[in-house]
């Protein structure tokens, strides 16, 4: 077994030998290039000024402020006038009856602001929905990681009643498998 061994390599030798040109090998004529020659620099022309668009902001013209003016403030309009007549004499002693409006103390009704939905994310890569809150309780669907959910009932006990924004379905997951409230 040793001998083909040896033999095996002696043929592969000789055949690398001749495949790489034997003793007509010259080399740079019919070899592989390993290093290429650089290639010379070109030196740029001349540098190209650099081109930059800016904001206009000379205030000679009208400045910035004039772009856009400030909100004026404007004052509710009254709609409960009621209008209440007096008598008033004129430099010709008759008396003339003359329209004069005076409002009445208007109280402004503020809306109460409603109240924000509380949005969280989901936290799980993939989570239960439930039919109530425990394990115990059939799986209603599935919710995956950043669904945003619209809390319902918090009620402390580590479950919450929430609804998916997107689809609607509303069901219960742990408290722990959402991000905080907003």
């Amino acid at each position: 077994m040793n001998k083909y061994i040896l033999i095996a390599f002696a043929v592969m030798a000789m055949a690398f030998y001749e495949l790489s040109g034997g003793a007509d090998f010259e080399p740079g004529k019919n070899s592989m290039v390993i290093f290429a020659e650089p290639k010379p620099v070109v030196p740029a022309s001349k540098p190209r000024p650099e081109i930059v668009a800016r904001a206009d902001t000379d205030t000679t013209i009208g400045g910035l402020t004039d772009i856009a003016p400030a909100r004026a403030v404007i004052e509710p309009v009254v709609t409960n006038i009621a209008p209440a007549e007096k008598t008033v004499a004129l430099e010709a002693e008759t008396p003339v009856a003359k329209m004069v409006t005076e409002s009445a103390p208007v109280t402004e009704a503020v809306p109460e602001p409603e109240p924000q939905p509380d949005l969280r994310f989901v936290d799980g890569d993939r989570v239960n929905l439930r039919g109530g809150p425990g394990t115990s309780y059939a799986v209603v669907g599935k919710l995956y990681r950043n669904d945003m959910v619209e809390i319902l009932v918090d009620e402390g006990n580590g479950w919450l009643h929430l609804r998916d924004t997107v689809t609607g379905d509303e069901g219960w997951i742990a408290d722990w498998l959402v991000t905080a409230s907003n």
